[in-house]
């Protein structure tokens, strides 16, 4: 599917797939943009003590970002990097803009029974219930709190590979925490966590993407 216009909205956030292999996905915000021009993003690590800038003039790279039900992608260049007064770049504006729809909501609900999740924290692990997911974040159940507001961690998700079972481990930052009772649970106080994906790998990010479009077509078989 092919969309004509970004009709971006400035805030939003984008995912930057760089050319180097092995290179994690960049999550950026929109701040501006010129039609025909160029897109203007800021690193959302730039607030972050010492923040790196990870892009480089002239790489061609890959953005991928979300807007109602559909998943877009184009193909872009690095065409200026700045440090001041916050870490930011203006990227190419793209000729076409590529368009798939996998999703009918923001988050894409999944049965918290049967996705478990490993979860690795100080050095151990514990398994936790994966209760929705984007390409952004999502949200992750567990009988006890996983971390703080800000705190980061990395969590991995079992599927069958070309050679068995393998593990996609998807970086996280924790952006809330909300407690509650659980009926499920015979009345026992859950955790509700908001984590949003930081750093992708090429392989995580495709992942999630196939995640989300199988997760969306077994609900409409379900209810065709």
């Amino acid at each position: 599917m092919h969309k004509p216009t970004l009709n971006l909205v400035v805030g939003s956030t984008l995912q930057i797939e760089l050319p180097q292999a092995g290179s994690p996905t960049v999550a950026v915000t929109l701040i501006g943009y010129v039609p025909g021009r160029s897109i203007m993003v800021m690193l959302q690590s730039a607030a972050e003590p010492d923040a790196r800038q990870p892009l480089r003039m002239g790489d061609p790279c890959v953005v991928r970002f979300e807007a109602g039900d559909h998943l877009y992608a184009f193909d872009t260049q690095v065409l200026c990097l700045a440090e001041q007064p916050f870490v930011h770049a203006h990227l190419a504006y793209p000729q076409g803009v590529q368009g798939t729809m996998v999703r009918r909501s923001q988050r894409v609900p999944v049965n918290d029974v049967v996705m478990m999740l490993v979860m690795e924290e100080a050095g151990r692990k514990m398994s936790v219930a994966l209760a929705d997911i984007s390409l952004s974040g999502a949200r992750l159940v567990a009988g006890s709190r996983l971390g703080e507001i800000g705190e980061r961690f990395s969590i991995e998700i079992p599927h069958i590979g070309t050679v068995g079972t393998e593990r996609v481990t998807l970086p996280c930052r924790v952006r809330y925490v909300r407690e509650e009772q659980s009926v499920s649970a015979g009345g026992k106080r859950v955790y509700h966590h908001g984590v949003e994906f930081a750093e992708l790998s090429r392989q995580a990010l495709i992942f999630i993407e196939r995640y989300i479009g199988d997760k969306v077509a077994e609900q409409r078989g379900i209810g065709a």
